[in-house]
């Protein structure tokens, strides 16, 4: 009989401890981020050049005509998770379920695999926040008043650098292999494609994030709150196992 009150004990101390593991080792936070459309586009002045033509001592102006380069983009500003690396995001049109992912597709092949790159995009910060801004060419063909769903995802670990071998004496490349784990994606973000104003680049245009000590105290109230389970439930066992073995 003593050996099955022994037996019950241990299991519930092994609920117990399964409980706080549990909690401990929880899905990472999802990052919490907000977007803006921003237009770093800019004007190339026009470009005049002389030379003097040796044989007939003439002057020859040459002017390469100026242009306008468009780069109108989404921009994320995102908390940042406590041990989160990098971000990965996704993205779609307001009416749609087809997403589309930018750096990594976890539904292909390559999954978190950067072949044949310089970096890996998208590293977070040292602050308490990371701007990213994803590629403007995403965005070119979208009309003004068009409305565009993101989402955002938190790596957590690193990326292993292997060599791209060129057959070519070129700039050295590598394919980045991804050892860690993820966390869900975020809650949807929709902006409103249209005009603004280059934003200027200084702390006071940048978008006071939410603080990210919100996350870690969540996170340290769920291992709390997990301890003190695990507590209660060993407790209530030995108090269990002592009761009966006196009443025994």
């Amino acid at each position: 009989m003593l050996r099955a009150y022994f037996l019950i004990a241990l299991l519930l101390s092994a609920l117990a401890i399964a409980v706080l593991f549990g909690t401990v080792h929880a899905q990472p936070s999802v990052p919490e981020f907000t977007l803006k459309y921003v237009d770093y586009s800019y004007d190339v002045p026009p470009k005049t050049s002389s030379t003097t033509d040796p044989y007939t001592n003439e002057t020859i102006t040459t002017t390469i005509p100026g242009r306008h380069v468009e780069n109108k983009t989404v921009e994320a500003t995102i908390n940042n998770n406590i041990g989160a690396s990098y971000y990965n995001f996704r993205y779609k049109g307001r009416y749609t379920d087809k997403w589309s992912y930018y750096p990594f597709d976890p539904n292909d092949s390559l999954g978190y695999m950067l072949p044949d790159s310089f970096y890996v995009p998208y590293e977070a910060s040292n602050s308490s926040y990371t701007v990213a801004a994803l590629p403007s060419y995403f965005f070119k063909d979208i009309r003004v008043g068009g409305e565009v769903d993101v989402q955002a995802q938190a790596l957590f670990g690193d990326f292993r650098a292997e060599p791209f071998g060129h057959l070519l004496p070129l700039e050295p490349t590598y394919d980045f292999y991804f050892e860690g784990t993820t966390s869900d994606w975020s809650e949807t973000q929709t902006i409103t494609i249209g005009e603004s104003q280059t934003p200027t680049p200084s702390p006071a245009a940048t978008p006071t994030p939410t603080p990210y000590e919100e996350t870690q105290q969540t996170d340290q109230s769920e291992i709390i709150i997990g301890a003190a389970i695990a507590v209660a439930v060993i407790t209530v066992g030995l108090g269990l196992l002592i009761y009966l073995i006196k009443r025994k």
